[in-house]
């Protein structure tokens, strides 16, 4: 495998050199611990050899150069700081005040990016799946929709693949954007691994799109926050992009991070397509024996009717309760508890598995078979589910949420907020759609809803008040 920094970390290594440098642990002997004192054995900095991200012209420029190949951008960055660092250089790149189109699904990442760039979102609607209460998708027609609103659209962004692993149709929302030169911005952050398969769902680079951000460390052999920025050739305001990454990356990288970036980019394109194909054959048997277990059933198939979803992740498993007198809580602490397996999510009457092409066989069987065993113990009968009342209509926009952001602010009571400009974003989780980002007027319907999750007990995430009384709002 041609894996250019890690070699370079070894060959530094060896070398066996009296490190009057940083960091402070000195090539692990500052730690007692074996595991840590591994890793530590090839954490260096920036020494002759070794290059610098910020201006790489050794090893770092060429895995850089490696992985734009592999996942077929014109440039590449690696980010230290997961996806979220890449999605904040993307919307600094627009330029403050402009707008940009999104539904309201997004990562909270993208949140702090429009806060940092000081860009104005114009939000659409998502396609929703009533029975599981997630956002599955955006319509390709309410972008076009979208676009007639806006005065000074400099950019669209899109969440494909989503936690739950419905794919957007990405090609159809580029029949709207690319003949406005609009680029289409894409967090790709779950679906790194789609480049390796030709019968994984298309990435978004191979769709078309101008720019893409993939959390590596999710479904591919990358240490957690390893992640990277790709951009095509096409897409405009590259000068920007590389000033905004400058910017926001430490200036002390972490190198078995990054390492681990390049050795993850060489497995995948040396064994990537065989791994994923037995991921996919084993998926497939999983499913179905999930499905041939009464109260259980498997929702990659019928996610693809749904309006705007072009696809499905098969590494993701979002297995639905249907007829038994549990939730989603329960049975995955059951799982956890009793049979050693942790699910990645679980909402009010479903669970979510989050496999990889390094799953075994036996971890795709050890679910199907736990939930065999369980659906025996508990009672067959519907419990009564804790829905949450309709999405209220989109709030009006009055100010950036860069500008609510900075502004001061004051706390006041929810029941006394209407009329008010949010300074917080406020949402159910799950589905963590939110029903306020800062800048938007508060409204009755709004207050209504806030107050209906209170009354049921509902997470609430984005309030600094965890008794979800009160909210803070422009002076």
């Amino acid at each position: 495998m041609n894996t250019p920094i890690y070699l370079a970390l070894c060959r530094y290594r060896d070398e066996k050199n009296v490190l009057l440098h940083m960091p402070g642990h000195k090539g692990g002997r500052g730690f007692s611990q074996s595991e840590l004192a591994a890793i530590a054995s090839l954490d260096f900095t920036e020494v002759p050899g070794l290059d610098d991200l910020h201006y790489p012209q050794g090893p770092l420029l060429e895995a850089q150069q490696l992985a734009a190949k592999a996942w077929g951008a014109d440039t590449s960055y690696f980010l230290v700081n997961g996806a979220t660092s890449g999605i904040h250089s993307m919307l600094m790149s627009l330029g403050n005040e402009a707008d940009i189109l999104v539904p309201r699904n997004v990562h909270r990442s993208f949140l702090g990016g429009i806060i940092l760039s000081g860009a104005r979102p114009i939000f659409v609607d998502c396609v929703s799946d009533s029975s599981l209460e997630i956002a599955v998708a955006v319509d390709p027609d309410e972008i076009r929709k979208g676009m007639l609103s806006c005065s000074n659209l400099k950019g669209v962004f899109v969440e494909s693949p989503t936690y739950y692993g419905t794919v957007n149709d990405i090609k159809g929302i580029l029949k709207f954007t690319e003949p406005q030169g609009i680029p289409l911005m894409v967090d790709e952050a779950h679906g790194s691994h789609f480049a390796f398969h030709p019968d994984y769902p298309d990435s978004a680079l191979a769709e078309g799109a101008q720019a893409c951000v993939h959390g590596l460390h999710k479904t591919i052999p990358v240490l957690t926050q390893g992640g990277i920025l790709h951009l095509a050739a096409s897409f405009p305001w590259r000068e920007r992009v590389q000033a905004s990454y400058d910017l926001l990356t430490s200036t002390s990288p972490s190198y078995p991070l990054m390492a681990s970036i390049d050795a993850g980019r060489a497995v995948m394109e040396e064994m990537g397509e065989e791994l994923l194909e037995r991921a996919k054959e084993w998926g497939e048997i999983c499913r179905r024996g999930i499905n041939g277990i009464p109260g259980f059933r498997c929702r990659d198939a019928e996610f693809s009717q749904a309006r705007g979803v072009a696809g499905y992740d098969p590494l993701k498993v979002l297995v639905e309760i249907v007829g038994l007198d549990t939730n989603g809580a329960e049975l995955s602490y059951l799982l956890r508890k009793r049979y050693g397996v942790q699910m990645e999510l679980a909402g009010e009457n479903y669970i979510l598995a989050m496999f990889s092409p390094f799953s075994s066989e036996q971890d795709w069987l050890a679910l199907q078979k736990a939930l065999e065993d369980l659906a025996a113990q508990i009672p067959g009968k519907n419990r009564n589910r804790i829905s949450l009342p309709p999405f209220p209509p989109l709030p009006r926009l009055a100010i950036t949420p860069r500008n609510a952001f900075l502004s001061d602010s004051k706390t006041v009571m929810i029941k006394e907020s209407i009329g008010l400009i949010s300074t917080e974003m406020v949402a159910a989780y799950p589905p963590g759609i939110p029903c306020l980002v800062p800048g938007e007027v508060i409204t009755a319907e709004v207050v209504e809803y806030l107050e209906y999750l209170k009354s049921r007990n509902i997470v609430v995430h984005g309030l600094a008040d965890n008794n979800f009384d009160k909210i803070r709002v422009v002076k």
